[in-house]
């Protein structure tokens, strides 16, 4: 696989995290970096709407460590023609101290609502 993938707004990624049958996986994947921040990858692995994977881009940007980025599954959008799931995905963002929720609470310390 090259380092990028030819197609414009698509990418090589590595993903990782725990399928459907709970199981941990890492595979190498396809980020389709869709119009706005619409966000898809196509995977082997099974995973459930709702759970956290971790993304990290294949490229090396100038400089940079590819860290991987958590994202949660917001939509298995059916299979591919290769028989990959096409999982449409969400960039998590952290919670930090002293943030308001709508009920005007302050949430403490960092926190990922994970759906197990």
């Amino acid at each position: 696989m090259a380092s990028a993938m030819n197609q414009e707004n698509k990418y090589g990624v590595e993903v990782s995290g725990w399928d459907a049958k709970e199981c941990f996986f890492v595979e190498r994947a396809t980020l389709d970096w869709g119009d706005g921040s619409r966000k898809y990858i196509e995977m082997q692995s099974h995973v459930r709407e709702g759970c956290v994977v971790f993304v990290r881009l294949i490229q090396r940007l100038t400089g940079a460590d590819n860290f991987p980025v958590p994202y949660r599954a917001v939509r298995i959008a059916g299979e591919a023609k290769d028989g990959k799931d096409r999982v449409s995905v969400e960039q998590m963002r952290p919670h930090l101290e002293n943030d308001t929720s709508s009920s005007g609470q302050a949430s403490r310390g960092v926190a990922a609502r994970v759906p197990f």
